[in-house]
């Protein structure tokens, strides 16, 4: 048994390899289109920081390309033995559904464990990294938040439009003065410069510019407008420091992280709730690549025995079914937290419950 053990080990394993590189690079590509364009466009962020981004959004992705890469090898692979009458070669040997299918088994186990390390330790650091990382390469040239072509809405209270740049020099510079950051605020003042000479102070994090032909709208609070002009206006400053990325959340935190905060008795029981839903969702998780491996064995022989894709489809659905129950909690965010656990961990029981029912049928076959 041990040659047959490495022969549907190794098969599974390259399997999983490939799924799992394949389904990544389908959901990086779709997490860039939808993420990197204010990094290229309002910022003009070089590059290697689009690497960066890359490498810090894998992570995540892996938590879920690697259960579903790994139910899809698990179905060809014993579709192919099943297809190949290998596998009844080994049931007519004596040697037991069961038993064959233990290095999937142990596979589920090694990758589930696996999950769990990264969405509990690499996923969070890499989160938080991702989020400081426009700050942190923007710091060094801060002068790029004021790129032309561009509305900049990282300001606090502030929307600002350049039509040109040369250096150090503005030309065409519009500035909205907003009664909130809220995205519905309403513009309390409006600063029209024909040309702005900008200078950076890097200790206090602000933009000093010096404007010429200056045009100035402001808005009484009796709804009424006061008009100023000046052929060069004082210094006007533009604070950049809190364009940081604020506290850490919750899926910022790995799992020690979490469970320290939780040690803490003055924590409030709305967070102290937030970051046990966490916890739940993360160790849940973990145990998809256990329960794939036991749905995934017998669909993978059912269909090929059917000589149909239905086994294969069926699986798409569990699996689509099994992250959907996992992710879509939120609605029930304000139930009592025995529910929401319930909830979260409701995709696992069923999909073991069913992967049992369906692996004992397949074994008196």
């Amino acid at each position: 048994m041990r040659i047959a053990d490495r022969y549907i080990g190794w098969q599974i394993f390259f399997g999983t390899i490939f799924g799992v590189s394949l389904l990544t690079v389908v959901l990086v590509m779709s997490q860039i289109m939808k993420e990197i364009r204010p990094y290229l466009v309002e910022h003009g962020a070089p590059l290697s920081l689009v690497g960066k981004f890359i490498l810090y959004i894998l992570p995540f992705s892996l938590i879920f390309t690697l259960p579903w890469g790994f139910l899809a090898s698990v179905l060809l692979g014993f579709g192919r033995l099943s297809s190949h009458n290998e596998l009844i070669s080994l049931r007519m040997a004596g040697v037991s559904l069961g038993r064959i299918a233990a290095p999937v088994i142990v596979l589920g186990i090694l990758f589930s464990s696996l999950t769990y390390w990264i969405s509990g330790t690499v996923a969070p650091r890499a989160t938080a990294a991702q989020k400081s990382l426009l700050y942190e390469a923007l710091s060094r040239d801060p002068s790029v938040f004021l790129n032309p072509g561009v509305v900049q809405a990282k300001f606090p209270g502030q929307k600002v439009y350049i039509e040109d740049r040369e250096g150090d020099s503005l030309h065409g510079f519009h500035l909205y003065q907003l009664s909130s950051n809220d995205r519905d605020a309403k513009a309390t003042s409006y600063v029209h410069a024909g040309e702005v000479d900008l200078k950076v102070d890097m200790e206090q994090k602000l933009f000093i510019l010096t404007l010429t032909a200056a045009h100035i709208e402001t808005t009484k609070k009796d709804g009424t407008m006061e008009l100023a002009t000046a052929a060069e206006a004082e210094p006007w400053f533009i604070d950049w420091s809190n364009t940081k990325t604020k506290k850490a959340r919750v899926e910022e935190l790995t799992n020690t992280e979490l469970t320290a905060h939780m040690d803490d008795v003055d924590l409030p029981p709305q967070l102290r709730k937030d970051f046990q839903v966490e916890l739940h969702k993360r160790r849940s998780l973990s145990l998809a690549c256990l329960a794939f491996a036991f749905i995934g064995i017998p669909l993978g022989i059912s269909g090929q025995r059917k000589e149909t894709s239905a086994g294969f489809l069926m699986s798409l659905l569990v699996a689509a079914v099994y992250f959907s129950g996992m992710l879509f909690v939120d609605p029930f965010e304000k139930s009592s937290l025995t529910l929401i656990a319930s909830l979260v961990w409701l995709p696992n029981v069923a999909c073991l419950l069913l992967g049992v029912w369906l692996f004992r049928r397949a074994s008196h076959r």
